[in-house]
């Protein structure tokens, strides 16, 4: 699904990269972790070992990933907010801006899973029944601080910092935004409530989430004994060798050892859920599938007429990317509507045998049906109409910016 995701990101050219970074590493964390479930589904074999190392690194650069990038959309979403614009004024402010944005996505992670990580790296990987390669780390306190705390940081700053903003915006023009959302055929209210579902995911996910996995992972060494703050260079880089543990001695380890390994082994499926219900079924998004699927078939001789009537989706579009600047406030969350020249087309249509005037390359059985779709999505364009028109503070404010999500 994640990929589906970035895959059709890819063709509409859209990006943004916080987006980019969460589905990327989750997709490929997510893969591993079903096919370390089908190779040792029921034994602890060591086995595979350039895979458990790359896998062992990679879950520690996905528990980084995860809060970072989840604070790169909602920086993005403040920041929008407050300038009023998608781009930073100046070519050094957007440079500045990537900079932040790929340290915080990327330069960090790959600092958590290598040098920070093999601090405190007590084995070279360990195997566990039932969930293939893990990464080994002792379990200190310097291990909580070098690795953990990031699953709390980050969304922390994103609470305290960027999302009172954001949802103070919003809440202050919330009735604008009725108005406007009334009066815009292109926007829909599911697509405006996205963005502060978006802006929320900290609060209801990330945060959580990093609180829970550090508080399982404290009770798991308590339950072992009183935690060192480090238990030594040699200590840990000595007998080296990876390690395997059975279900039964996962659970003889404890109730919280349980906990914390089923608990870290489902929140990156969750979250790609969340990712995709608020990416991956957009009207936008399902448009670049059937084109996937036609071209596709097209390759088996099977030609499949595209749709080109615009469904109004009860969704919305969500996109990211850059566009052409507008008067008013965007999110750069790219919603992009696809406008039908209804009455163009109906004089195109012809009023005998033929094709021409046709979009697509329907059969000449079916002209009817497309003279009938026309018509029907004549009508509906007029049934959507209103009369009201929103504010000018409206489409200052976080009217378009809906309309970008």
């Amino acid at each position: 699904m994640l990929l589906l995701v970035l895959l059709t990101s890819f063709i509409r050219q859209s990006w943004n990269l916080g987006v980019a970074f969460l589905c990327f590493w989750l997709f490929w964390e997510n893969l591993t972790l079903g096919i370390n479930a089908v190779i040792w589904f029921d034994n602890a074999d060591i086995e595979l070992y350039v895979y458990c190392d790359v896998v062992s690194h990679m879950q520690e650069i996905t528990a980084a990933v995860k809060p970072m990038a989840t604070l790169i959309i909602t920086r993005r979403l403040y920041l929008i907010t407050s300038l009023r614009s998608v781009e930073p004024p100046t070519k050094a402010a957007r440079r500045r801006d990537l900079a932040i944005e790929w340290a915080l996505g990327l330069g960090i992670p790959l600092l958590v899973a290598g040098p920070l990580y093999y601090v405190v790296q007590w084995l070279r990987f360990e195997v566990v029944e039932g969930h293939g390669c893990v990464d080994s780390s002792d379990g200190s306190i310097l291990d909580i601080l070098l690795l953990k705390l990031w699953n709390v940081i980050p969304p922390l700053v994103s609470i305290i910092f960027y999302y009172p903003h954001v949802a103070r915006v919003f809440y202050r023009h919330s009735r604008e935004i009725d108005n406007f959302l009334q009066s815009n055929d292109s926007v829909s209210r599911t697509n405006y409530f996205r963005i502060l579902a978006l802006a929320s995911i900290d609060v209801l996910l990330t945060l959580p989430i990093g609180i829970a996995t550090v508080v399982l992972d404290v009770k798991d060494s308590l339950s072992l004994g009183p935690i060192s703050f480090y238990l030594g260079w040699t200590y840990d880089h000595t007998d080296w060798q990876p390690e395997s543990l059975s279900y039964t001695d996962t659970v003889s380890q404890g109730t919280f050892e349980v906990a914390q390994l089923y608990f870290t082994y489902w929140t990156s499926p969750i979250l790609a859920f969340v990712i995709f219900g608020l990416f991956g079924v957009t009207s936008e998004a399902r448009v670049s599938y059937w084109r996937i699927i036609c071209t596709i078939c097209g390759w088996f001789g099977w030609k499949p007429t595209l749709r080109t009537r615009r469904a109004r989706s009860p969704l919305g579009d969500i996109e990211f990317g850059e566009r052409a600047a507008r008067n008013s406030m965007s999110l750069g969350l790219e919603s992009n509507p696809s406008y039908v020249n209804h009455g163009a087309r109906a004089q195109d249509l012809p009023n005998s045998g033929g094709e021409g005037g046709v979009v697509g390359d329907a059969e000449n059985g079916s002209e009817k049906d497309e003279i009938e779709e026309v018509r029907r999505s004549t009508a509906e364009e007029t049934y959507d109409e209103r009369p009201t028109q929103p504010s000018a503070s409206s489409q200052a404010g976080v009217g378009d910016a809906s309309a970008e999500v």
